[in-house]
């Protein structure tokens, strides 16, 4: 997810990005969002995760909020492994195995709520975005919110196997290292779905 991130947010200052840099470390982003908030415990920390991540480490919540770390934690469900899904669908003959989850209705609202999260809600209406997300940041302390997403989304840019960053897959939407605004009509086309 931070590579997603990197492509849209406006930085200001330097290593203000945790990331694993694309190297499939499922589960790295909440413990890592509890060390920098620890680290510089007045500025804001937001955590950007998938489902998936969020099953590996769901203790973590609780560690937040009896730290009582205003850590926002965001996570983009697409009921499933998407990235190993979209793994499975470029470089595997869609031979899916282990990376839907739908048949596991877990409630991640609910578990925050359990471990203490004052703020904890899940969007699933697009036309509420700007206001969801100004409030979830506004929120004082820890906070949760679970986005919605299609389970097709796919997550780019990627590192394929056995290929360098120089070789990074961009899809349809971010402008490759080869590609020009000119020669791709893809590039910035709006999606209907988060």
């Amino acid at each position: 997810m931070p590579e997603m991130i990197a492509q849209y947010l406006d930085f200001k200052h330097p290593r203000s990005l945790l990331t694993s840099g694309s190297m499939g470390t499922m589960g790295f982003g909440l413990p890592a969002s509890i060390g920098a908030q620890m680290a510089f415990p007045d500025r804001l920390v937001i955590d950007v995760d998938g489902d998936g991540s969020m099953r590996m480490n769901l203790g973590e919540l609780e560690t937040t909020t009896t730290y009582n770390l205003p850590i926002k934690v965001m996570v983009l469900n697409n009921r499933g492994d998407g990235m190993v899904r979209q793994w499975q669908r470029l470089y595997f003959g869609n031979r899916f195995s282990g990376s839907d989850k739908s048949l596991r209705q877990k409630d991640f609202v609910k578990t925050a709520e359990a471990d203490g999260f004052g703020f904890a809600e899940r969007l699933t209406d697009k036309a509420l975005l700007k206001e969801t997300l100004k409030r979830f940041v506004a929120f004082s302390g820890p906070a949760f919110l679970e986005i919605m997403i299609d389970p097709e989304a796919c997550v780019y840019p990627m590192v394929g196997p056995g290929m360098g960053y120089g070789d990074m897959i961009t899809g349809d939407y971010i402008l490759g290292r080869t590609t020009t605004a000119d020669s791709s009509e893809e590039v910035g086309k709006p999606t209907d779905s988060f």
